[in-house]
Order: structure tokens, then C-alpha cells, then sequence
């Protein structure tokens, strides 16, 4: 069976990050003005646990997250001022929540950055950390003892994952604990599968071959001629087993387990592979005719009817997952039974706060918070216990008598926020779905990269040129509308002129030195 990486939160976000989800348009609410930290500290943080006492004007941080579904105004209200009875008077901070939905928090959030506007602290997903870095718009964590000081919640938690955030040694953004690696597979509705008379376990994972998948998606365009099988989401390269050492694909480890030696990903068979088989889907009628423009996500698109599958990476509690999401009974695929931990994975959704901020001190102690603390994990996530969840005799959370995700508060965020592992758990899963997600996590292939960051500043010219090239080409190649065989060729020749090998170069040297020193 071939081999792919399987990033469950790339795969799974990324898929909705990029394909712009959530349909609420609720405006985006405008940030508060700086405050001054006027807080006096009485004791000594000497340990996560350690109570501090405030007095003074509470500091207000404003954090900003990609929300799946915009909450309701009413709804993020009541969130923000339960949030704020809890860490008022223990760690004298106040939250200015900020979410903005898929299709504008990748612009916006460089935008209010470089804009001076107060965002203290944001999620980095969809976003390449490098750059974001690189911009300056990222603070050092370490600054001044400053995790370590106010942090140490976030060291018990993350531990050693920290270290998956440093370029050039220096941290300048907090890991998930999260489900950091799984296999790939699909998602597809039941009720699709139904009509064709395909047998599957709506209960549990179905492991299946590409090759059973691609009779699925023949059987379920004939019968439904008029919708679209599978939506087009931009994951070549995360669907090709590598790892993407130093959080960009121009130059990547393909044997990650045993070899430190960066090859070019694009030139490959395996990506070649990749993109034939979504050219033959394509051309076979699979594939949406307007996936080029198309800005809705794979989660909308299949909860309106309007597709039936979409590529999703197979973790614990999938199934529950996307069913919510969509609100369409979904059952899970799993293709590929290798799947491996990437040393990029740590930086893409982790958290950073703003260079600028006034308050860093306030800011991480905020942060530390939701790291330990369930409630505040259970609020950002879910929203109000009563209104927008009640929790079941057996302890799982679901949605009151009535009610659905799209009223009141529910951005679907527990996924990639600070520490799921403390959250509730949705009704649907097993009880135990975040043991599960560790020990996912621990049977994942391990990158002999797994801690290393790549400093792009001094090639950073070169990466604006890739990326100009690479999205001319990508969704053309990637989403079946253009022969692989004679575009993927032309893309690599002109990524080769934007200084391909000299990028590649560069990242080798700093992974040899890395390795050197450890």
C-alpha cells in the first residue's frame, strides 16, 4: 500500500481553512484599544498551580481564531464575559475574542498586524510561520524569562514539543496538544453510500484501497450524475508521505524515518502519482467543473447536498467530528495504514502573540490559563454549559433539546486550540477519545528532523518566487484540469529558474548543522 503522511490537523484544517468555511457572515468585530497592565503582582509564580493575586484595571487582550462557524453576536458575548469572571480576578486579564471566518482570517490577521491594530495573541493557522516570523510580527516567548515566568502551565503540558517551535533556537510560538499525526482516508455521507448498496461500518473506521475508493466514487457519480463525488482541496503535498522539515515543502524528507537528505518533492513519482490519479478522476467527471473558483469549503459543500466526499486524515473521534461539522451522518475511509509525525507539524496552527503587543505579561498569563484550564477550554470551544451544551448522565457533551450547531456558540475550534486533551468530549466519540489521540500520537513514525526550523530570511526572495510559481500551477496540476505529465515538468523548470535549488541548498546546510550539534 503506498505510503502517504497523514496530518490529521493538516488534512482536516486545511481542507476547510483554505476552502473558506463557515457561512456565517457576521461582521467582524473591531479591536479594543491598548490598556495599560496596571496590575500589582503579590506573590511569586513559582509553578502553574501557584495563585497570584491582581488588584488594579483588569488588562484587556484581544485574541484572535479562525472560526469554523461564526458564533452568534449574543452568543460570543456570553462566552466572553463568562471567560472573564473566571480569569479577572485570578490572573487579572480580561479577553477580547476575535474570530473571523476561513475566507478572510489568513488576509486579515497580516493586515491588522501590520496595521498596528491590537491582535495580542492569534492562531497561526493557514499561515506559513516562517513568514509570519520572518515579517516580524511574532514576539519571543522567551524574552526576558517571559514563559518561563508566566508560562509554566504551557512547559508541563507541551513539554519537549516546545522545541518544535524554535527557528534559530528562539521560540516564537506554543504547540497544541492535539492529534499531531494519523493516517489519511475520506470522508463520505451515508446516504450516498446507501443508494449504491455499498456495505460499510457507520460506527467505526473502514479500512479500504485507493483502488476501492475510486470504485466508490465510479459507482456514486453514475447514480448522482449531477453532484460533485469528491471536492478538490489544496493537500497534494501533505498526501505524499514526507516530512516537510523546516514547515515548507521545497525540500522535503521522503524517507524521514532514516535519512536527512532533502529532495524535491515536486519531481518526485510519488507526487506525480498523486496528480494523475485527480487528473483521471477528473476527466472521469468526478471532480466539480468550477473547483478552480470554487470558495466554499469541502464541510459546506457536503453539508448542502452539493458533494458527497472529501480527503480527511482518520484520528479518533473522526467520525463524530465531521458528522457535526457537516450535519450530515458521515462514515470514515482509511487508506493508508503508515502515517508519520512531521517535524513541520508543530508550527502549523501553533499560537504566537503579536511583537507589538503592550501587554506580553498579561498575554501569557491568558494563554497559560487555557493551556490547565478545563473550564476555559470548555467555554472557548463549546460556549455556555445550559444554552449551547449540556453534558449527558454519561458525561458527553452535546447540543440541548432543540438546538443545533448553527445557534448560539459554536465555531468548532476544540481541534486546533490550545489543549484538547482537557476539553469535554462531544457525544459520538468514545469517552476516551483523547487517550486514544495520544496513543495515535505515540505509534506515529517518528522524523530523525522531528525539532528542527529552518531560518528562510536569507532565502526569503526565493520563496516569494517558488510560491509565485507553485500557485500558478498548483490547483490546475493538483485538481486534475491540467495533464500532470506535461504541467508538473514545466512548473518544476520555471520553480528551478525561481531558485528551487538554492532554497533547497540552504535548508540542507542549516539541517546538517542542526544534526551535527545534537
Amino acid at each position: 500500500m503506498k505510503k502517504k503522511i497523514a496530518m490529521a490537523l493538516i488534512l482536516t484544517l486545511i481542507l476547510t481553512a483554505f476552502g473558506g468555511c463557515g457561512s456565517n457572515n457576521n461582521a467582524e468585530k473591531s479591536t479594543t484599544q491598548n490598556q495599560e497592565d496596571t496590575q500589582n503582582q503579590a506573590n511569586t509564580q513559582e509553578s502553574a498551580g501557584t495563585e497570584i493575586a491582581y488588584t488594579g484595571e483588569p488588562v484587556t487582550v484581544v485574541l484572535s481564531f479562525l472560526a469554523f462557524t461564526m458564533p452568534s453576536a449574543e452568543g460570543e458575548a456570553a462566552v466572553e464575559a463568562a471567560i472573564n469572571e473566571i480569569t479577572r480576578e485570578k490572573i487579572g486579564v480580561e479577553v477580547d475574542l476575535l474570530p473571523l471566518d476561513g475566507g478572510s482570517y489568513t488576509q486579515q490577521i497580516p493586515l491588522m498586524l501590520a496595521g498596528g491594530e491590537q491582535v495580542d495573541a492569534f492562531s497561526m493557522l493557514g499561515m506559513s510561520y516562517s513568514t509570519m516570523v520572518n515579517s516580524g510580527y511574532t514576539l519571543d516567548l522567551e524574552e526576558n524569562d517571559l514563559i518561563q515566568t508566566y508560562g509554566q502551565g504551557i512547559i508541563e503540558e507541551v513539554g519537549a514539543y516546545l522545541d518544535g517551535c524554535r527557528i534559530g533556537g528562539t521560540l516564537y510560538g506554543l504547540p497544541q496538544n492535539r492529534d499531531l499525526a494519523s493516517p489519511g482516508g475520506y470522508m463520505i455521507a451515508n446516504e450516498y453510500l446507501d443508494t449504491i448498496g455499498y456495505e460499510y461500518d457507520a460506527e467505526n473506521v473502514n479500512m479500504i484501497t485507493e483502488e476501492e475508493v475510486e470504485d466508490i466514487f465510479a459507482r456514486l457519480h453514475e447514480a448522482y450524475p449531477d453532484k460533485t463525488v469528491l471536492v478538490e482541496q489544496q493537500l497534494a503535498r501533505v498526501a505524499v508521505f514526507n516530512d516537510y522539515a523546516g514547515g515548507d515543502w521545497y525540500g522535503v524528507l521522503m524517507d524521514p524515518a532514516n535519512s536527512l537528505e532533502l529532495k524535491d518533492l515536486y519531481s518526485g513519482q510519488e507526487y506525480m502519482d498523486y496528480c494523475l490519479q485527480h487528473y483521471r478522476w477528473n476527466q472521469s467527471g468526478y471532480i466539480s467543473a468550477d473547483a478552480l473558483t470554487n470558495q466554499d469549503s469541502a464541510i459546506s459543500l457536503v453539508g448542502a447536498g452539493r458533494a458527497m466526499a472529501y480527503a480527511c486524515g482518520i484520528k479518533p473521534g473522526i467520525i463524530s467530528q465531521e458528522s457535526q461539522n457537516t450535519g450530515r451522518a458521515l462514515s470514515a475511509f482509511q487508506t493508508e495504514e503508515e502515517y508519520a509525525m512531521a517535524s513541520g507539524g508543530f508550527t502549523t496552527m501553533c499560537w504566537s502573540i503579536n511583537s507589538n503587543t503592550d501587554n506580553a505579561d498579561a498575554v501569557m498569563r491568558l494563554l497559560n490559563e487555557f493551556y490547565i484550564n478545563p473550564a476555559l477550554t470548555d467555554l472557548l470551544s463549546y460556549g455556555i454549559e445550559g444554552t449551547d451544551y449540556v453534558v449527558s448522565e454519561e458525561g458527553f457533551y452535546t447540543y440541548p433539546e432543540g438546538t443545533d450547531g448553527n445557534v448560539g456558540y459554536h465555531p468548532n475550534v476544540v481541534v486546533f486550540m490550545f489543549n484538547e486533551f482537557i476539553a469535554g468530549v462531544w457525544e459520538g466519540n468514545d469517552i476516551d477519545v483523547w487517550k486514544q489521540t495520544k496513543e495515535m500520537n505515540e505509534k506515529a513514525t517518528m522524523s530523525l528532523a522531528m525539532g528542527f526550523t529552518f531560518d528562510g530570511s536569507s532565502v526569503s526572495a526565493e520563496y516569494t518566487a517558488l510560491n509565485n510559481v507553485y500557485e500558478e500551477y498548483r490547483n490546475q496540476i493538483e485538481y486534475g484540469f491540467l495533464d500532470p505529465e506535461t504541467g508538473i515538468p514545466e512548473m518544476v523548470s520555471r520553480m528551478k529558474a525561481a531558485g528551487l535549488d538554492e532554497y533547497i541548498a540552504e535548508k540542507q546546510k542549516q539541517l546538517d548543522e542542526w544534526a551535527a550539534a545534537q
